[in-house]
């Protein structure tokens, strides 16, 4: 989606105002900054999904039953829902990149503490301080958008998103192999001292905040919040993310193991659908041209329904990783389309606050869909989640026809 076409849309003008002039980065720091902030990046995500292909199954080791299992998933919402809007305001004060440090630094104790957990409960607040970690996000994505200013936003979030995507790929496929040869402990630590490593390299990243026309206040909080793209495309990716937390990070490997998959098998599997994605990321800015957003939303959204719903009917790990590979596909296009929304909804200057509460609004999905997942694994048996799902991706094209969505 281009500037020029939210230009001539007077309804899209109201999501989209006119950016305050900002302070321009040397020219190296333009060229240094991303490079920085984009490896920093692939760390903080490496160090948050190394070891999400065996926490499920760690869980069940330490004796969590099918609902403690979805527990701990949900867990990593929970600082999430609370987090994202608090730090998206603050960075917009007080500057993104302190708070990215800080992120990558609880990502490395979160990551430490479950490998020191001996009982699932102790899990669970482990892979919660992972989800106030992973609040980090919202600064992480404004600071590297704001090296693009004057550029496409969908550019600079299909990049980023890019190397979001590329990271769970590499990450969750080494965490199962390391997981066979070394024990899941190991990987824990592993996943802390990559944190560490990503918290000094963010160090070298430099930032300068846009300027700002009028002083912050809680108005120009609740304008933000009101924005009809901004909640739309917010509740678009609610139950995008309720599918992915309760299927592809939830119980998809609880799935593989009883179909007779290996840790290292279910790493693949995982890697199937986040190489998927990564393809879907990179080819969402060329599709948007062609189809826009709302045709993006439906192909992205039948292809993740499709790959859903047919997983509990497979019996063999290949046809289970190709319907993971097309779920994927839909994942990185819809993410990537919905997240470059978010990010035009506000002004530069206001963009932390814009993406922590798009953030803050789909934890929502990521903190029910592991929950609900769990709820319904237990009552109903495994393969009623993966229909669950299927119903719920049709619930989020049904929530993007109407409003600005479908003008975008």
């Amino acid at each position: 989606m281009s500037a020029s076409s939210s230009a001539s849309d007077p309804s899209l003008a109201q999501d989209a105002p006119r950016p305050a002039p900002s302070p321009v980065l040397p020219e190296v720091s333009r060229v240094r900054g991303p490079v920085i902030v984009a490896v920093a990046t692939f760390l903080f995500w490496s160090s948050l999904y190394l070891y999400v292909p065996i926490l499920p199954l760690h869980a069940e080791d330490l004796g969590a039953g099918l609902g403690l299992i979805g527990a701990v998933i949900a867990a990593y919402a929970i600082g999430q829902v609370l987090l994202r809007i608090p730090l998206g305001i603050a960075g917009d004060i007080y500057g993104r990149k302190p708070f990215a440090v800080m992120s990558l630094v609880l990502a490395a104790l979160g990551a430490a503490w479950l490998g020191l957990a001996g009982d699932p409960w102790s899990l669970f607040a482990a892979r919660t301080l992972t989800g106030f970690a992973a609040a980090g996000w919202v600064v992480i994505s404004v600071l590297f958008a704001s090296y693009y200013r004057g550029r496409s936003t969908v550019t600079a979030m299909s990049i980023i998103m890019a190397v979001n995507t590329s990271s769970l790929l590499v990450s969750t496929f080494i965490g199962g192999v390391l997981a066979d040869h070394l024990g899941n402990v190991r990987v824990f630590y592993g996943a802390a001292g990559v944190g560490v490593a990503g918290a000094l390299l963010m160090l070298a990243a430099q930032e300068k905040k846009p300027a700002r026309l009028t002083k912050y206040s809680f108005s120009t909080f609740t304008a933000l919040l009101r924005r009809p793209l901004l909640l739309q495309v917010s509740a678009v990716a609610i139950t995008v993310q309720f599918v992915t937390f309760g299927v592809n990070f939830g119980f998809l490997p609880v799935l593989a193991e009883r179909i007779g998959a290996s840790k290292s098998e279910i790493g693949y599997i995982t890697t199937a659908g986040l190489a998927a994605a990564v393809v879907g990321t990179v080819m969402a800015a060329w599709l948007i041209g062609r189809i826009g957003t709302l045709g993006v939303v439906a192909v992205a959204s039948a292809a993740s329904f499709a790959g859903v719903v047919l997983m509990p009917v497979v019996d063999d790990l290949a046809p289970l990783a190709a319907l993971q590979a097309v779920n994927g596909l839909g994942r990185g296009l819809l993410n990537t389309a919905l997240i470059s929304l978010a990010l035009r909804s506000a002004e530069p200057a206001d963009r932390a606050t814009a993406m922590g509460s798009y953030q803050a609004l789909y934890a929502i999905g990521m903190l029910a869909g592991p929950a609900v997942s769990g709820l319904v694994a237990e009552s109903a048996g495994i393969d009623a989640v993966f229909w669950v799902s299927g119903a719920v991706t049709v619930v989020g094209v049904l929530l993007a026809l109407p409003g600005p969505l479908k003008r975008a």
